[in-house]
């Protein structure tokens, strides 16, 4: 145990007793066989992450194609629950005798069904045209956020290729 406690700096001492310009090059190699790994893994990363893009984006269109509920955002999926709760007032009400108390409950349940879907539709526009999240579907928001860490790893692939050019260069 002792011995591997001493390893290291036996190690040193015997760079230093080489030669200073053998342990300057053995301290230079170290930057830059760090700064290749950390290119190499950033590379490896991106193409997993281009791989889940491709997955999610997939997914994404089957769920629209199918009409899943991933593909709805929450303020379309509110909208869309409007539109049929107005459906199912106007059956109720072709369903009612005519100027029966039931029908005039209908209608006017239809009236603030209609408000809701009229607000709902308000809040869906506004979120879209301001980007927020809850008019984003799930699908959509995974295909957001796998864009954005492709663009996180080529921006880190472009630092780690200009550490190692100038690692390379002497700089």
């Amino acid at each position: 145990m002792t011995f591997r406690l001493h390893t290291p700096l036996i190690a040193v001492a015997a760079l230093l007793a080489l030669g200073p310009g053998l342990a300057m090059a053995a301290t230079q190699t170290l930057p830059q066989r760090e700064d290749q790994a950390q290119l190499n893994a950033d590379l490896a990363s991106l193409a997993l992450e281009r791989a889940q893009l491709s997955t999610d984006s997939h997914t994404l269109k089957a769920d629209r194609a199918d009409g899943k509920m991933a593909a709805e955002s929450p303020d379309a999926m509110r909208v869309y629950h409007d539109r049929q709760d107005i459906r199912g007032d106007n059956s109720d009400l072709r369903a009612d005798p005519a100027r029966s108390l039931q029908a005039r409950d209908d209608r006017m349940q239809r009236r603030d069904d209609e408000a809701q879907l009229k607000t709902d539709e308000h809040r869906l526009r506004h979120d879209r045209q301001h980007g927020l999240m809850a008019a984003t579907s799930p699908d959509a928001d995974a295909v957001y956020q796998d864009r954005q860490a492709i663009a996180g790893q080529e921006q880190a692939i472009a630092t780690d290729t200009a550490h190692v050019k100038a690692d390379n260069s002497g700089t």
